[in-house]
């Protein structure tokens, strides 16, 4: 805006005259620049008003579904025991439940150590040692992983703890008690880990971590129960248990052609000279003989027992111990090199169609070529052996899947696989032959992972927690039930619930009816206009606020939309609907206006409850509602389904999309968005109107004031010629 230096010459005030001559544009301005504001106002009443109605809406629609309705209550005979909560799903009646097993999360408890130990002291301090002899390592294995960990006396407890938790486990060393604290990620028997020795210096080192575990000795202890996997000598034979009984079979066979008196002498003399020919069929068959066997009466099972028992008095010598190890690493050898080709198939590329297809031949091949391997019966129980006691399932891969230990038997190399496994078996062997204790003064404890377990109406459920869902009911296990003692569980319908969504649905039709009528028969503003800045100069903040709020209170007052909403909800309400051949209302359920005389200010609309012990106006009456709702549920949720139906399509109807207003509004939106731009347009008109004619008066004025001081110079010039 320019500087104006007005009325130096004449002495008028300029700027006051300009004013005057430009009012009536100014006017203009202010009124238009008024009206827009007033329109903005009602545009957020609106906008307020209209998030409300769509809500209602959201809530009338959601109440059209029986899935709204479906609450049910579940109570337990004994709550000491169990919790339950029903579903709307649930079955109404009474259920029997046992609880057999409550879900348990692993966790080892090490042993004490000594009290100088603390997060920062070095294994060593242990008696831990390190080097190119001795290398203690121990393995950590969870459902999807197994982990070998080095022990160098070098690292620290801390450090240790790390290893532990880069395992798959929880891991703490408490300073304060001097114990290793381990647990799983997860708890039930999925969640369960074990932590063992790979190695003979790696058991040393563990109970001297007091993490020798009593779950771990009886898992060593009844490893020994795979006879059918080690091998064992009597006399010069070197088997394992499968393999003295076929040597029992095949003695017997040539028994049987020496005791039959139909056999020639020649076929006698041959089946003999089997036997003594042969250290194996030899020295069984003296066992045997020794025993006064009667051989033509032995069965398969007669067999089995006395190879057991051959098997039990054999020893397992260094031989026995390498004709294991030999057996192991060739079973390795041929199923983990398979497994490798799998991986190798898997991790081809499949850009294009043609890598695609070479691949899934590849991965095809790969998958029969382990199928293959396993035909072989060595091969195949000790692939199960290792997979049971070893292995780790692929992360996410489902029991179904024949190659789920995939991902295990690629994790190693064949050789380090092969002495981790024969160090076990050999361990456990040496064990039961009293070869070995494992005898420690600082064992740890350790509570294996454990799944749930319950009987609900006597099937069989289980889960990794305590909280097992069954056909939408939900049970919390807390603790065992005493054997066949079952505890019930009683489901039915909820009937304070189904009360408290009336009242709640009621509650929000209120709120929002009453918000209407006083917005619709609110008082008149009509000498009230929003304040110009000069206005607003003259005033306090407090009467600013109140002379706006009382505009704003009116923008909606006798308002043609609000009225079509409101007669749209208060018709919607007052309808009746026909349920097996009967009217029914709201009135039929003890729920009602109040009418216009008995009615607060612009609660005429509002319905309440009978016997509603929170509404003063009808607590006294008789409890209709709830009544209705323990007796015939099913009619008052088809009444709340067609009501609602119905009051739904009729609000859907009204908020539909216009050449006016847009879809889920109730009010002209676009108009008034239209409306506000023009009163942009017409301000800015009168606003350049004013700017004109302020800038052609000031030119004028300003030719004035030119003028006048012509004259006023030529009169002093005058005055000085004269001698004045």
């Amino acid at each position: 805006m320019p500087i104006r230096l007005s009325g130096l010459s004449s002495g008028l005030d300029t700027e006051a005259i300009v004013g005057a001559l430009v009012s009536a544009y100014s006017y203009k301005k202010e009124k238009y620049t008024k009206a827009q504001t007033k329109l903005s106002w009602k545009q957020e009443a609106w906008s307020t008003l209209n998030s409300k109605v769509y809500g209602m809406y959201t809530e009338i629609g959601n109440m059209r579904y029986s899935s709204n309705y479906a609450l049910k209550k579940a109570t337990v005979s004994d709550s000491t025991k169990a919790t339950a909560t029903a579903s709307g799903t649930a079955i109404n009646g009474t259920q029997s439940l046992e609880i057999n097993k409550l879900s348990t999360t692993a966790y080892v408890t090490g042993g004490q150590l000594a009290d100088n130990i603390t997060g920062e002291s070095n294994l060593s301090t242990l008696g831990i040692v390190s080097g190119s002899a001795k290398h203690g390592t121990i393995t950590v294995r969870t459902g999807t992983k197994v982990t070998n960990i080095d022990l160098d006396m070098t690292m620290t407890v801390n450090q240790f703890v790390g290893k532990l938790k880069d395992a798959g486990v929880e891991a703490n060393f408490d300073e304060k008690n001097h114990r290793f604290y381990i647990s799983a990620k997860q708890s039930g028997k999925a969640g369960d880990f074990s932590i063992s020795a790979a190695n003979t210096q790696g058991l040393t080192d563990l109970m001297k971590l007091g993490l020798l575990s009593d779950s771990e000795i009886d898992s060593i202890k009844n490893t020994s129960t795979s006879t059918n996997l080690v091998k064992k000598q009597y006399g010069s034979v070197v088997t394992n248990l499968d393999g003295f009984a076929n040597i029992l079979k095949k003695v017997k066979e040539y028994k049987d052609i020496i005791n039959d008196e139909d056999s020639s002498d020649d076929a006698k003399a041959t089946a003999q000279n089997a036997i003594d020919s042969e250290p194996a069929y030899k020295e069984i068959a003296e066992y045997m003989d020794a025993k006064s066997v009667d051989w033509s009466s032995l069965t398969d099972d007669d067999i089995t027992t006395y190879a057991k028992e051959i098997f039990g008095k054999a020893t397992y010598t260094e031989a026995a111990a390498e004709a294991t190890k030999q057996e192991l690493t060739s079973a390795i050898n041929a199923v983990r090199d398979k497994y490798v080709a799998l991986a190798k198939a898997q991790a081809m590329s499949e850009d294009t169609d043609e890598e695609k297809a070479a691949k899934e031949n590849a991965i095809a091949a790969a998958k029969a070529d382990i199928d293959t391997v396993l035909t072989d019966e060595t091969n195949s129980k000790w692939a199960s052996y290792i997979e049971e006691n070893f292995g780790a399932k692929n992360d996410g891969a489902l029991d179904s899947d024949k190659y789920k230990y995939s991902d295990f038997w690629v994790q190693s190399d064949n050789l380090e696989l092969a002495n981790s496994v024969f160090y076990r078996v050999d361990l456990a062997t040496n064990v039961a032959d009293n070869n070995v204790d494992l005898t420690t003064n600082n064992p740890a404890k350790k509570i294996d992972g454990q799944d749930s377990e319950i009987y609900l109406n006597g099937v069989k459920y289980s889960g990794s927690t305590n909280s097992i869902t069954v056909n939408g009911l939900t049970i919390e296990a807390m603790a065992v039930t005493a054997e066949d003692s079952p505890i019930s569980i009683t489901v039915q319908s909820d009937t304070d619930s189904l009360y408290d969504k009336v009242k709640d649905f009621l509650t929000s039709y209120n709120n929002l009816i009453n918000e209407m009528q006083k917005l619709y028969n609110a008082d008149s503003a009509k000498d009230y206009e929003p304040l110009t800045d000069d206005e607003k100069a003259e005033m306090s903040e407090s009467e600013i606020e109140k002379w706006e709020q009382k505009i704003k209170d009116s923008l909606l007052r006798r308002d043609s939309s609000l009225s079509s909403i409101i007669s749209t909800l208060t018709m919607g309400m007052m309808k009746t609907y026909n349920i097996n051949g009967t009217d029914y209302s709201w009135s039929t359920f003890g729920i009602h206006t109040l009418g216009t005389l008995n009615s607060a200010k612009y609660e005429n609309y509002a319905y309440h409850i009978d016997g509603d012990s929170e509404d003063s106006k009808t607590s006294g009456n008789e409890e209709k509602l709830r009544a209705a709702l323990a007796e015939n549920p099913e009619t008052v949720i088809e009444f709340l389904k067609q009501m609602t139906t119905g009051l739904y399509n009729d609000l859907d109807k009204k908020m539909k999309s216009t050449s006016v207003k847009s879809v889920y509004t109730v009010y002209n939106d676009k108009e008034m968005a239209s409306e506000y731009s023009n009163y942009n347009k017409l301000i800015q008109t009168w606003a350049d109107r004013v700017t004109e004619m302020e800038d052609s008066y000031y030119k004028k004025f300003s030719q004035m004031e030119k003028a006048l001081a012509q004259l006023q110079s030529n009169s002093s010039s005058i005055t000085s010629m004269l001698g004045g």
